[in-house]
């Protein structure tokens, strides 16, 4: 019997042409994924440089007294503007810098193979409506190779970068006392409830500068009782649409400021950058100065210098009940395990870190510059003074920290307590920068105390049975420059 075999050739080709659709669509996958991954890489990037380029031409016209009113409407839009309304000279500005720089990078608005879009303020996400932010969209669509055969003449890129920018000038326009808090618990009150609370039978008088809400809360601002509160050229402002005084009248009359621009937590928290002196070893080997009769005792006087401190002032001095002077300088200060840096006279009789020889005899040799405490995050800090302690904030123009008497870094997750306890002995100039710490000043038993500094923070009590004096001194102002960076 013979048997005859069915030839099956040409079936291999039918295989091999069903691989090679598949391996046509792999190759395509690489080709033309890998263009439009280039292509979105290409267009982030040029995003990100025209928001900072849009950022920075806003904030130079800012600075430079640029218009931001349009001139149909003559008052402020959104840029662009809507139909029919011109954009201001700001707007114009900062479209043309931001598309200027994509172009730059490839990307030129030509609407068939590219989008370039400028908003400030942003149209969409976190910043939606915010004024200190610009906004760009970039669209690209990028042609395909292989991918038409499968019908996929082109793919779409859409990214966007937003950039912040903080024009420079008076931190915190030039109040005295200001609260961060955007939403204070006003069931509580005190501190870490009302955003300033005026309380206690003593008096207060505010000499210049005024006060700063960044609540929208009525409760912001609070005076239980009546306190008697005297603010001398200067006024209540605050970011919400009102404050309550109650009954509550005060000579001379002030009339509060409402709907005030709000301070963006924790974006539009300007932070100095943390010290050298944070990196160093231990803290310098002090030097003595000699010894003097203090009320029939000797007391021992030492200079201590800029550095790292875990302790401060040093133990050794502290057991001494020194005199103790301080060079000029910035001072870094990280207490162990979280704790609160705390300073008392009981401690040590004087503290002298003044810049002026009327409060400091080493004035000139030593201490010509003024100085900076600036205090690692983990805990607050506590200041009782009713002996000497005379602090003056840095005062060289060219220091990052000009004006600067504490810093106290923080997080908004963690709201330390702060206290400034003081007398006639204490006598502190510069800005306390803590705006996460709720923060408690107190009269001490001494018929006034002098406190001739600006206050950052969170809450801020301000209680007593004395006279506290706060007297605002603008050449103590800290100057912050102009800033911008992406947001991611």
């Amino acid at each position: 019997m013979k048997f005859e075999m069915r030839r099956q050739r040409g079936q291999a080709l039918i295989v091999i042409a069903i691989a090679a659709i598949g391996l046509v669509g792999i190759v395509g996958l690489a080709v033309d994924g890998g263009a439009k991954f280039s292509d979105r890489r290409h267009a982030q990037n040029a995003a990100d440089t025209a928001a900072l380029a849009g950022a920075l031409a806003k904030v130079n016209g800012i600075t430079t007294n640029v218009s931001n009113l349009s001139p149909t409407s003559n008052q402020v839009e959104s840029c662009p503007p809507p139909s029919g309304v011109l954009p201001s000279p700001l707007c114009e500005a900062v479209q043309l810098a931001a598309l200027n720089r994509a172009g730059g990078n490839g990307y030129n608005n030509n609407l068939t193979s590219n989008t370039v879009r400028v908003y400030t303020p942003p149209i969409s996400g976190a910043y939606i409506n915010n004024h200190s932010y610009v906004q760009v969209i970039v669209t690209s669509y990028v042609n395909t190779y292989l991918a038409r055969v499968i019908g996929i003449p082109q793919t779409k890129n859409t990214v966007e970068a937003v950039a912040y920018l903080k024009e420079g000038g008076d931190l915190a326009d030039g109040a005295m006392i200001i609260s961060y808090d955007p939403d204070p618990n006003c069931s509580t009150g005190g501190t870490g409830g009302y955003s300033v609370s005026v309380s206690g039978s003593s008096t207060v008088n505010l000499n210049r500068g005024g006060i700063f809400l960044n609540s929208d809360e009525v409760c912001g601002f609070v005076v239980p009782n009546c306190a008697d509160l005297n603010i001398y050229d200067g006024t209540v402002n605050s970011a919400g649409n009102n404050i309550d005084l109650g009954s509550c009248t005060f000579t001379p009359s002030f009339t509060p400021q409402i709907n005030q621009d709000a301070v963006a937590i924790p974006d539009d928290v300007y932070w100095p950058d943390v010290p050298p002196e944070c990196s160093m070893g231990g803290y310098p080997t002090p030097t003595k100065l000699g010894e003097i009769i203090v009320d029939g005792k000797r007391v021992e006087e030492w200079m201590i210098y800029p550095g790292f401190y875990t302790e401060f002032p040093q133990a050794t001095l502290v057991a001494n009940k020194s005199h103790i002077y301080m060079h000029e300088g910035v001072y870094c200060i990280d207490p162990p395990m979280n704790q609160d840096l705390s300073w008392s006279p009981v401690d040590a009789a004087f503290l002298n870190g003044a810049s002026t020889a009327a409060r400091n005899k080493y004035y000139g040799a030593a201490t010509d510059g003024g100085i900076t405490l600036y205090i690692r995050s983990g805990g607050g800090f506590s200041i009782n003074a009713s002996s000497p302690t005379y602090l003056d904030a840095t005062n060289d123009p060219d220091s990052d920290y000009q004006g600067y008497l504490v810093i106290l870094e923080g997080t908004q997750t963690s709201i330390e307590d702060c206290t400034i306890t003081g007398g006639s002995g204490i006598d502190i100039n510069g800005l306390i920068f803590a705006p996460y710490c709720d923060i408690t000043i107190n009269g001490g038993s001494s018929p006034t105390a002098e406190i001739n500094a600006q206050l950052i923070g969170w809450d801020i009590k301000i209680n007593g049975t004395t006279t506290i004096n706060f007297n605002y001194d603008p050449s103590n102002q800290v100057q912050i420059k102009r800033k911008i960076g992406l947001m991611r």
